[in-house]
């Protein structure tokens, strides 16, 4: 058997997937999680039966069609099987066992059974006595077989007599059926004849009024046409000004217009400019006014003036502000104390620091003197606490051992030792926050004591110096300054009097003090630029109407030239003024119209002439609807022969059906061979009921032959093994087909003797020699499913050589993520998957 072809829909994750098998070695590769358990699932489910709860794990979560179909070369004839096929080639024990080869597959059947060899002895069991009785019926007459071949060729031969005589009754209620089927069938064609005539007369009077309003539009077209002729006589006696013409004109009269409009344009201006000018004139002269003096250059020169003494004003102010920034603020000790300041200095500094000890000292008596008082506190309070504490033990020994009232006593005597202990809690952090204080005074009354004795030096530091003799000099800076600034202040008195000066020159500009100054000098100037600017201006605009006046003159002369050439061109077309132009341009166009108009009427007139209805019902709706009118009842008028025609037709087929005699004769011969039929099927049932007592002899056979193929077995078993490891040596097969290990002088189970790989290796060899052992009439194709993924770089190159030579004798599907053993291999793979 050979597996030809494949094509899943929907299967898992694979979806309209399609491959092509060859009789030798296939390959199908791809990565972990690419669908190959899933792909080998497909391939179990349609040659064996999976259970549904299997199958149901493998339906495509979108919705999309599942299943799929595989073609397989069987007994000399190709099959095609889907998932879905209610009967499958082989049962799923058989498969199993000589077909499919998977390594989660055979770990999950470990778990369920406990021991893959028991697993692969009881398939085998099964499958040698499917063998077995093969080849003991070849050794027996096939007598059983020949009469079930038999019994169902006479059930078939019967079934087919049955169908035969459904078939003759069903004729005969035919012949009733038809006969009613006739005479409906001459009442209709009755009908659509009538119906056919009404159709023609409809279709008569139709075509009789599309004449009439063909007939009624020529002579509304003449009319018409008539009407247009007309008018086109009376507007042609009439001046006529085409597009060209009256462009030419419209270009004249715009050329003027534009000619009124700068001239216009130009005068506007040059007005405006005027009044600029003398707006400007009149400003200049009120700021000639404000001067206050007739000649601006005077003007100019007593700004100036006013600017240079206001800058030496400026720099003796500045003099006098250096001098009095240069007092230093510990010069006011100098003037307190005079010369005798550093011992007067010193005698204050001394009494604050006695003052500020005295306090600290008294301030450190008292916390020593409460430090005492708490600590006698705390002792007392200590004591009572274990007095209390003793006695409340005291006391519930007497509780234990006399009366319960005890325990109350000593409740409260715990009680006072707690509120005692508590106390003493409270006094101990009181105290050591007064330590506490008390450390700090002690700290403070030490720094006091190095104040003192840096007193005088952090007093000459205060001054900046590190002796009295530069003490002294400082002192001596100080009676320099003093004797300068008796001649500042004359200075300052004579500055005051300039500044009132010149506050009186800048009072009329309003300039009240002398902060006031700079701006109104900046402003005074600003307006002598003012005026320069605006006499700059004039002669600008001067200059300018100049040239506007002459431009003018020019735009005059122009205007008037293109006003003569306008009147000439109006004349030339016999018209006086651009309205009557407008409207012989207008009368063009309704020519125009007019023309276009008559055209197309004419094309109206010979449409309806030529009888073109398609170009006519565009333009008229009635004549559109009498049109629709007509198609509507020549459809109906095709439809109803068309009718007729099958009515006729179908007629006649039933007429040639008439009842055949020859049908009873024939349905009581089938009647007749019916009757000996069954009867020859009773007898077999006899015959069959007889043949269990060939059971005795099959069982003694299978007994026999049971011995040969632990041999053959073995033999095949262990050869095959031998190539993948050294203990096939110690492998024994025992009479049911179990494998053990011989372990020093035991027989052990291979699960528990042997790694994991090597059981792999021993259970590939197992179904391989369990295939070949049997001799089957044709080799099944071996289906591996990544089984080899424990194997190291040896094994996998001997399963590489075992598979080539395999694919010799029978198909093999390989199903692998393993690039490694793809390229021992050394064939393409047939498909990749993703």
């Amino acid at each position: 058997m050979q597996i030809r072809q494949l094509y899943i829909k929907g299967f898992g994750k694979l979806k309209h997937l399609q491959i092509s098998f060859n009789s030798g070695l296939n390959i199908i590769y791809g990565p972990n999680e690419s669908g190959k358990t899933t792909l080998y699932n497909f391939v179990r489910s349609c040659l064996c039966n999976l259970d549904e709860s299997e199958l149901k794990k493998y339906e495509p979560w979108d919705g999309e069609e599942f299943g799929g179909e595989i073609s397989i070369y069987r007994d000399k004839e190709e099959v095609v099987l889907s998932s879905f096929s209610a009967e499958k080639p082989f049962e799923r024990s058989f498969a199993d066992s000589l077909m499919f080869l998977s390594d989660e597959e055979d770990v999950e059947l470990r778990k369920a059974e406990d021991s893959l060899v028991a697993r692969m002895r009881n398939n085998l069991q099964r499958v040698e006595e499917a063998q077995l009785l093969k080849l003991l019926l070849n050794k027996v007459p096939d007598y059983g077989e020949i009469l079930l071949s038999e019994k169902r060729q006479l059930e078939i031969k019967l079934k087919e007599i049955e169908n035969e005589l459904q078939k003759f009754h069903r004729a005969r209620q035919e012949s009733f059926l038809r006969a009613a089927e006739i005479s409906k069938l001459t009442q209709k064609i009755s009908t659509l004849h009538e119906e056919q005539v009404k159709l023609q007369t409809q279709m008569d009077r139709l075509y009789q009024r599309i004449e009439e309003f063909l007939k009624q539009l020529s002579q509304d077209l003449e009319r018409k046409l008539k009407e247009i002729e007309d008018r086109l006589a009376h507007e042609k006696k009439y001046t006529i000004i085409d597009d060209p013409e009256y462009e030419h004109i419209s270009e004249a009269k715009a050329r003027l217009e534009e000619s009124s409009a700068l001239y216009k344009e130009r005068s506007a201006k040059m007005e405006e400019m005027s009044r600029l000018l003398q707006k400007i004139i009149e400003e200049r002269e009120e700021l000639l006014k404000s001067f206050g003096e007739k000649d601006v250059e005077t003007f100019r020169l007593k700004v100036k003036n006013l600017h240079l003494t206001y800058k030496l004003l400026e720099t003796k102010l500045e003099q006098i502000r250096e001098f009095e920034s240069s007092y230093q603020d510990n010069w006011k000790y100098f003037e307190k104390f005079g010369e005798n300041f550093l011992d007067e200095l010193m005698n204050e500094r001394m009494r604050v620091q006695d003052q500020e000890e005295a306090q600290l000292r008294g301030k450190l008596k008292v916390l020593e003197e409460d430090v005492a008082k708490d600590k006698r506190r705390i002792g007392q309070s200590r004591l009572t606490a274990i007095v209390l504490l003793l006695a409340a033990v005291v006391s519930t020994i007497l509780g234990f051992s006399m009366t319960r009232w005890w325990f109350m006593f000593s409740g409260a005597l715990g009680l006072g030792a707690l509120i005692f202990a508590l106390r003493v809690r409270s006094l101990d952090k009181r105290v050591s926050r007064m330590e506490e204080e008390t450390l700090k005074c002690q700290l403070e009354l030490r720094t006091i004591e190095k104040k003192r004795a840096m007193t005088v030096q952090k007093f000459l530091e205060s001054f900046g110096v590190k002796d009295a003799t530069q003490l002294r000099q400082i002192y001596q800076e100080y009676r320099d300054w003093l004797r300068e600034k008796e001649r500042f202040e004359r200075v300052k008195s004579e500055l005051q009097r300039e500044v009132e000066d010149l506050l009186r020159e800048l009072r009329q500009h309003g300039a009240q003090e002398l902060s006031d100054v700079p701006t109104v000098i900046l402003r005074l100037e600003e307006k002598v630029s003012l005026f320069d600017e605006k006499t700059l201006k004039i002669a600008q605009l001067r200059e300018t109407i100049e040239q506007l006046r002459n431009e003018l003159n020019d735009l005059d002369r122009e205007r008037k030239l293109r006003e003569t050439e306008f009147e000439q061109l109006l004349q030339s077309f016999d018209v006086k003024s651009f309205d009557e132009v407008r409207e012989a341009h207008e009368r063009y166009y309704r020519i125009e119209n007019l023309l276009f108009e008559r055209e197309k009427v004419e094309r109206v007139k010979n449409c309806v002439e030529k009888r073109d209805f398609e170009c006519l019902s565009k333009q008229y709706a009635a004549l559109s609807n009498l049109l629709d009118e007509k198609a509507k009842l020549e459809s109906l008028l095709k439809q109803v022969g068309e009718d007729l025609s099958g009515l006729q037709s179908e007629l006649v087929e039933l007429e040639k059906h008439v009842d055949d005699e020859s049908m009873l004769q024939r349905a009581v011969e089938l009647l007749k061979e019916r009757s000996l039929i069954e009867l020859r099927i009773l007898t077999l049932n006899m015959k069959l009921e007889r043949l269990p007592s060939l059971s005795q002899f099959l069982s003694c056979e299978l007994e026999n032959l049971t011995g040969s193929y632990v041999r053959s077995f073995a033999s095949l078993f262990v050869n095959i093994f031998k190539k993948f490891s050294k203990l096939a040596d110690n492998v024994v097969v025992d009479k049911d087909l179990s494998v053990k290990i011989a372990v020093g002088s035991d027989l052990q189970r291979t699960q528990t003797v042997l790694s994991r790989a090597t059981l792999d290796q021993m259970v590939l060899s197992y179904k391989l020699a369990l295939h070949d052992v049997l001799e089957l009439s044709e080799p099944l194709p071996l289906i591996v499913d990544n089984f080899m993924i424990r194997f190291d770089e040896e094994r996998l190159r001997t399963v590489a050589v075992l598979l080539n030579e395999l694919s010799k004798r029978r198909q093999v599907v390989l199903l692998t993520s393993d690039k490694q053993l793809v390229d021992f291999l050394g064939v393409e793979p047939i498909a990749r998957l993703s």
